[in-house]
C-alpha cells in the first residue's frame, strides 16, 4: 500500500484518478492547487505525486521546481492535456519520471503507478 498525492485543479480528473488508485489499494490524498500540494508534501510522506501540468496560478512546473529546490525525492508523474515533446522534455529535465496524456486511460495509470512504486 502506497501513499499518493494527486494535484490537479480539475475536480473530476482528481476524483477519477483517486478512485482508480484507491481501487488498486493505495491511500490517496488530493490537492486542488500547487499551494495545497506543497502543504500536504510538507506534512506527510508520499510515495508518488501525480501532478497536472497546467493549473491556474502556479503550474505543475512550479511545483516540480519547488520540490527539486527542497531536494525532495518524491517521484512525480506529470499529467497534461497539452503534452508534446517540448513539455515532456521540460518536465523530465526537472525530474518528473513520465508524462501521462489526458484523457488518462485507466490501465495506463495503473501500469505507470506500479512501475514507479514497485507495486
Amino acid at each position: 500500500m502506497s501513499n499518493i498525492l494527486i494535484a490537479d485543479d480539475d475536480k473530476t480528473c482528481r476524483d477519477s484518478i483517486k478512485k482508480v488508485l484507491e481501487r488498486e489499494g493505495h491511500i490517496v490524498e488530493t490537492a486542488e492547487n500547487v499551494d495545497k500540494a506543497l502543504e500536504a508534501l510538507g506534512t506527510s510522506h508520499f510515495d508518488l505525486l501525480v501532478c497536472d501540468y497546467r493549473m491556474p496560478g502556479k503550474t505543475g512546473i512550479d511545483l516540480l521546481t519547488e520540490l527539486r529546490r527542497k531536494e525532495s525525492i518524491t517521484p512525480v508523474l506529470m499529467i497534461s492535456a497539452y503534452a508534446d515533446a517540448s513539455v515532456e522534455s521540460a518536465v523530465r529535465q526537472l525530474g518528473a519520471l513520465d508524462v501521462l496524456r489526458k484523457p488518462i486511460r485507466r490501465q495506463e495509470l495503473i501500469d505507470r503507478t506500479a512501475k514507479v512504486i514497485g507495486g
